[in-house]
């Protein structure tokens, strides 16, 4: 574990000098953000305020799309996907195969450090957003930053795993980029854009029990609508997919470890 939190320190130092970029970073989601606030409100009309889509106010449905925006601008899973094809298309996953570390845990920790500075500056941003266009979530309390915070977390940490095993399935397809693109794209279609109850009825139940709900469709909802309930809904299914995708990612990474030493390397 301590070789883990020793990559994580040095990632998080070098980051720092990557300060424009995240700079950039939060610029963009700020106009991304600055469009889908207004293609909503159009949506709701002038009585944005009280009217109500399926359970949620133009305030919740905001806040839902800032979270998921967040979450996805934070993981930078784009990132961990091509990185991990790139070494195993290249060839340069050889020589850290025999280091004294998990690859694919190291991966997911090296990626941890850099979306750790990021949210330094990711968070602030969504928080300003929300609170200049539509004010406090609906029902906020000042406790509930916490559980909100951790559900958020979870979720990164959940994304850096799942994209991890897309990296990897490079073993067997050389490129993962088209993967990546089919599973992102369902993944913000499923979680980001709508909320599960703006779902047909026989599709909710698939999206509750998929990884979507603990990457996405969970921690915004908890946000937008926070109630103990739910966070302990939230909770529990992101312990169990934690746990299943990182078993799954170990299992993935020893059997892609086997192919590259049957081929020679």
């Amino acid at each position: 574990m301590n070789k883990y939190i020793t990559v994580f320190k040095t990632g998080f130092k070098q980051e720092k000098d990557a300060i424009f970029d995240t700079l950039m970073r939060c610029i963009i989601f700020f106009v991304i953000m600055y469009v889908m606030i207004q293609l909503w409100s159009f949506i709701y009309g002038d009585s944005g305020t009280s009217q109500i889509i399926n359970g949620y106010s133009l305030n919740s449905m905001i806040w839902y799309l800032l979270i998921g925006e967040c979450i996805i601008n934070s993981a930078r899973t784009n990132k961990i996907v091509r990185g991990i094809s790139n070494e195993i298309k290249t060839g340069g996953i050889t020589y850290k195969l025999n280091k004294p570390y998990n690859y694919y845990l190291y991966t997911i920790s090296d990626f941890m450090s850099k979306s750790a500075f990021l949210v330094l500056f990711t968070v602030p941003t969504t928080i300003i957003i929300g609170l200049v266009f539509v004010g406090v979530p609906d029902g906020f309390v000042w406790y509930t930053i916490f559980p909100c915070a951790l559900a958020i977390i979870m979720s990164i940490v959940i994304s850096w795993a799942m994209y991890g095993i897309v990296g990897l399935l490079a073993f067997w397809i050389q490129d993962a980029t088209p993967l990546y693109w089919v599973v992102s794209k369902t993944v913000m279609l499923l979680g980001m854009f709508f909320p599960v109850d703006f779902f047909p009825t026989w599709l909710q139940p698939v999206i509750k029990y998929s990884p979507i709900y603990s990457l996405m469709s969970g921690p915004a909802s908890l946000v937008a609508q926070f109630s103990w309930e739910n966070f302990g809904r939230v909770i529990m299914a992101q312990s169990v997919w934690l746990v299943v995708i990182l078993c799954l990612g170990l299992l993935v990474f020893k059997i892609g470890k086997r192919r590259v030493a049957s081929n020679g390397g």
